[in-house]
């Protein structure tokens, strides 16, 4: 199943008018077969397949993440000061 709001060139907010119309614009843009365009309609006017259409093809913002820095520092260590056989437990 191909996504139904790219065929029609909607967004997920669409109401029933918008979706009405977008048929027209879909069959002149002739990007799609009418087969496509009808299945992806009658996706989107009932509310049980545009619920899982909605989940199915979720809206990704392409803007950047902000890149995270952490707030916690961490201290040095100093590896030669540390006793291995401190804790062994096998002696």
């Amino acid at each position: 199943m191909n996504n139904p709001y790219t065929i029609l060139g909607l967004a997920q907010n669409a109401d029933e008018k918008q979706i009405a119309r977008s048929q027209i614009a879909a069959i002149r843009a002739r990007k799609y077969s009418m087969n496509e365009i009808t299945a992806a309609q009658a996706a989107l006017r009932k509310p049980a397949t545009r619920l899982a259409a909605d989940f199915t093809f979720p809206v990704i913002d392409k803007k950047p993440l902000p890149i995270l820095e952490s707030s916690i520092k961490s201290k040095e260590v100093d590896f030669s000061s540390i006793n291995v056989n401190k804790y062994d437990s096998l002696k």
